[in-house]
């Protein structure tokens, strides 16, 4: 089974640097195309919002999987609007995006959400891709995750972009901490020709099996590519590491069953 585990959609039905088309029914006519089983469909402040991408994915019960990103806009509202939302849906995991969010993993509200996911046994999955005005703020990069790691043992985390251009920096996060994934959407595409997209294949054969998944970022980074881009990292990586990037390590972290089950 293939699971993409890092997918947007977009109210406005196109979206990415390419302005492609993008809506739930763009996703999977692409996922068909490639063979890909199961998408995680992540909410993105300003383009689709939680409410949105799950009525998207109820369409769609048996290949598209929605997460919930917390709104932190209203700090006295945060847990409460969560927990409202988990009653009438039932998100496999967060996903927050700190650079579109303007927050960090250093701020108290976000560690109370991140308590409140370690309770339920609910993966976060992170944007970690360091870039444009919070370039230069290191709450945004890898290794903060590192302390998080610290302060919720219990809790699994997926670092996106596997950090980006701080990639050895995730690496060795993950390395450290049993609870940290990596997922390989958009870098080996962005940095491509670049050692960046090269360390990305030894992520896949030094981490332990089952801490690397794989990820498009569609529509912002095309099927076809991140296919080409993802099997030529797993060239020569034997079946059963292959099999848990591509889909198995995903399925048990989300807890998505196969379509044949």
């Amino acid at each position: 089974m293939i699971i993409d585990c890092h997918t947007h959609i977009f109210e406005s039905g196109r979206g990415g640097p390419f302005d492609l088309p993008s809506g739930s029914d763009d996703l999977v006519r692409q996922m068909d195309g490639y063979n890909v089983d199961v998408s995680i469909v992540l909410p993105l402040p300003g383009d689709a919002t939680n409410e949105f991408v799950h009525q998207e994915c109820a369409r769609f019960p048996d290949r598209l999987v929605g997460l919930y990103t917390p709104e932190f806009n209203v700090p006295s509202e945060t847990i409460r609007r969560m927990e409202s939302f988990f009653e009438r849906h039932c998100p496999r995991g967060l996903k927050i995006h700190p650079r579109r969010q303007d927050v960090t993993v250093e701020q108290p509200l976000v560690n109370e959400v991140l308590a409140w996911a370690a309770e339920r046994a609910l993966p976060v999955l992170f944007d970690v891709f360091p870039f444009g005005p919070s370039l230069t703020n290191l709450a945004t990069h890898p290794l903060a995750y590192s302390q998080v790691a610290q302060r919720f043992p219990n809790l699994k985390m997926v670092l996106a972009h596997s950090g980006g251009f701080r990639l050895m920096d995730a690496f060795l996060v993950a390395k450290s901490h049993h609870g940290v994934h990596l997922d390989l959407s958009f870098t080996p595409v962005y940095f491509k020709g670049s050692s960046v997209a090269a360390d990305c294949s030894f992520l896949c054969r030094r981490l332990p099996a089952g801490r690397v998944l794989y990820g498009s970022d569609f529509p912002s980074v095309p099927f076809r590519d991140s296919m080409d881009a993802v099997r030529a990292l797993l060239e020569g990586v034997d079946a059963a590491m292959c099999n848990e990037v591509m889909g198995d390590a995903a399925a048990r972290l989300f807890g998505i069953s196969s379509r044949n089950d």
